[in-house]
């Protein structure tokens, strides 16, 4: 029964434009620029996104949440960092879901640790075997954090820097500069 659906925003725009992007690439001219936004952005974007646990951009969620996920009126939900909720409910062992009022059960987004967690400040959740949560994860436009948005453009330069086929049997290492930027950021998937 545990699903997650991920659906990013109409309006999620990647956190790092072209136009930065070449600027770290020291890029010039315009022939590239395809490739920046369809290719090199996104692909970089997602290894961060991987390596940290964290979604960049503005994204819906639509989650199933297990009862034993649930400790004293805290839901520890997988995709983060959670921006706000817009849904919960209580789900029954045969499917059927029971709408929350948000507003009744005081329900607040807080941090634990680098984890985003929902809490209910007005009482205890009633039991349920599963809570259907619906939330907005991701960061704002222009709220990525610095160093996230650095080891972007870093992967982005390694990408760009080796886009040819490799002549030599060196294999391109990870970037060490963009894991260390990273490192602060990373999640763990447990509370």
């Amino acid at each position: 029964m545990d699903s997650i659906v991920i659906a990013a925003t109409g309006d999620s725009e990647e956190p790092v434009t072209v136009d930065m992007a070449k600027a770290h690439c020291r890029v010039d001219v315009d022939g590239d620029d395809a490739l920046f936004e369809s290719i090199y952005i996104p692909a970089a974007r997602q290894t961060v996104e991987q390596y940290t646990g964290l979604t960049l951009l503005s994204s819906d969620v639509d989650v199933l949440v297990c009862q034993c996920d649930v400790t004293q009126n805290v839901i520890a939900v997988p995709v983060q960092p959670v921006a706000s909720v817009t849904a919960l409910a209580t789900v029954d062992a045969d499917g059927v879901q029971t709408p929350l009022d948000l507003v009744e059960y005081g329900i607040a987004v807080a941090k634990i640790g680098m984890r985003s967690v929902i809490v209910a400040r007005n009482g205890p959740l009633p039991s349920a075997p599963y809570y259907r949560v619906q939330y907005v994860a991701g960061y704002a436009e222009n709220a990525t954090p610095p160093n996230l948005l650095l080891a972007i453009l870093e992967y982005v330069g390694d990408a760009y820097e080796n886009r040819e086929a490799q002549q030599t049997s060196q294999a391109i290492n990870d970037n060490p500069r963009a894991v260390r930027l990273m490192d602060p950021f990373r999640i763990s998937f447990g509370l």
